[in-house]
């Protein structure tokens, strides 16, 4: 079967006659609508990153620098969590349930130190979504295990629960710009 240029003429004169042409005429309209809808939200878009593009490093750093406050000492983390990580070369379970309440501590700080509210960790995690951190549901298990821990539950701690708990505050405080390298 060939489609020759009369067939064609014919496909087109019958799109737009009768009831097809009306609905060919409205969806045309309604495309033209939704184009220059998309072309309007493209420039709006394109503003606003063009806006963010011009902002400082320091103005775009994320949570733990809202409100305008200063980088966080180094001090208030990095020293304590070397000895968190010490904590969990040792071969003594012990000495994992330390580290992972000594991170939990050490992140609850900073929950703190970033101007979060609250009687309790789990207040202050509540007022974060996944939009400011990425590892809040890993950061929550984390805190799960320490709660496990500091109300003495029967089963024993395992060395690769531990580790991923202090790996999950390891993320979150490294996602916060509080742990560097």
């Amino acid at each position: 079967m060939t489609i020759t240029p009369e067939d064609i003429d014919a496909f087109f004169a019958f799109l737009y006659e009768g009831r097809i042409g009306a609905i060919t005429f409205w969806l045309r309209i309604i495309a033209g609508i939704l184009v220059s809808a998309m072309a309007a939200a493209l420039v709006i878009v394109m503003i606003k990153l063009n806006a963010i593009r011009r902002q400082k490093p320091e103005e775009l750093s994320g949570v733990a620098r809202a409100g305008g406050r200063p980088a966080p000492s180094e001090d208030l983390v990095a020293k304590p969590w070397q000895e968190v990580m010490q904590r969990m070369e040792s071969a003594n379970p012990s000495d994992w349930n330390l580290a992972v309440i000594r991170a939990d501590s050490l992140f609850d700080g900073v929950l703190k130190d970033m101007g979060l509210s609250g009687d309790t960790m789990g207040d202050r995690l509540k007022q974060l979504d996944l939009s400011k951190l990425a590892s809040l549901n890993e950061v929550w298990e984390a805190h799960k295990i320490r709660n496990r821990i500091a109300h003495g539950t029967d089963r024993a701690l395992t060395h690769d629960e531990a580790a991923r708990a202090i790996g999950a505050f390891e993320a979150g405080l490294r996602e916060l710009q509080y742990l560097t390298d």
